[in-house]
């Protein structure tokens, strides 16, 4: 009798260590079956900007191929940090994601002294999404065509003339300071709540210049109440074509790309994290996403985990340094 209990055991766990070997290496049942139910990604910005457009398509298309909702929940608050914490949170299933970007991962744990979370030892990366380019714009009454007579403008009246950001610590904030610094010229910072606002003054004439997200500079540019003068990213861009980068304009070595990502709460099993992943780079390599992207001027850029990682890690010594030379403090 003992026997054959024993002979019964046996050939259950040898069934069972089949049924293991039969699955992927490092699989588990849950990752297999991923999602089990509805995704939420959350936004930490408001509706309407490059993280929203972006979160929205990706939503939309993932859709299409999983069993169940993937929602877009908007979490503005803190520079982002606030919907990243409650990511940051979420059981480590899968189910709730952050579109994340420059901002939370490399410049905020620079700039904030206390922050909430560690973004590298809290968030799991997926992928990269893309990366939106910004643009150095004057108001026409700036009597300069070109960044070589805007640099010698400048220089000629330190501290005379002022620009726009989005806000103390905002991306329009960094890049600026880092013009100032590589073309050693002074201009005073007029913060504003948010980058609309900060180009409306400029437009309207109360500020002189500004670095902001392309799209926004785009239309005052084509109606002439702008002048754009050079963008920030490595190559020129397809929506402006004749508008030199800011390294081409003659600031050496000048690059400044805000990049979207995704990531998962910290603990997120390997599966699922590849999952998303090669879900996410099917979505951004369909025809029209990169039509409805570039036309927002996001350029796609998807990669593994490991490289969306070791580029925040990157950016966030350069912007640790463009930080402590401007002697920028959190507000």
């Amino acid at each position: 009798m003992n026997d054959h209990r024993d002979h019964s055991m046996r050939r259950r766990t040898l069934l069972g260590a089949a049924a293991m070997a039969a699955m992927p290496l490092g699989a588990s049942a849950q990752s297999m079956a991923f999602p089990q139910r509805p995704v939420r990604i959350v936004v930490p910005y408001p509706p309407g900007g490059s993280n929203d457009v972006i979160a929205r398509l990706i939503a939309q298309k993932l859709q299409e191929t999983w069993p169940h909702p993937v929602v877009v929940e908007n979490k503005p608050g803190a520079a982002g940090n606030l919907g990243a914490s409650e990511v940051v949170k979420a059981a480590p299933d899968g189910h709730t994601l952050l579109l994340n970007n420059i901002n939370i991962t490399s410049m905020n744990p620079a700039l904030i002294d206390k922050m909430p979370f560690d973004p590298f030892r809290d968030l799991a990366d997926i992928s990269l999404l893309g990366a939106t380019s910004l643009a150095l714009a004057v108001h026409p009454s700036v009597p300069v065509n070109s960044v070589q007579e805007l640099v010698a403008l400048l220089r000629s009246r330190p501290g005379r003339f002022s620009y726009a950001s989005g806000g103390n610590g905002s991306p329009q904030h960094m890049a600026m300071e880092m013009f100032k610094a590589a073309t050693q010229t002074r201009v005073v910072h007029i913060p504003y709540r948010g980058a609309g606002p900060a180009v409306a003054d400029v437009v309207g004439g109360q500020v002189e210049m500004t670095i902001s997200i392309v799209n926004q500079i785009i239309p005052h540019a084509r109606a002439g109440r702008l002048r754009t003068l050079a963008v920030t990213s490595r190559k020129r861009l397809p929506t402006l074509p004749d508008v030199p980068t800011l390294n081409e304009a003659g600031v050496p070595g000048y690059e400044c790309e805000i990049w979207l990502g995704l990531s998962a709460p910290a603990g997120t099993p390997a599966p699922v994290i590849e999952t998303i992943n090669q879900a996410v780079r099917r979505v951004m390599a369909q025809p029209d996403v990169a039509q409805r992207l570039n036309g927002q001027g996001i350029e796609i850029l998807t990669s593994t985990p490991e490289q969306m990682r070791q580029r925040a890690a990157d950016d966030l010594k350069r912007w640790t340094e463009v930080i402590r030379t401007a002697g920028i403090k959190s507000e």
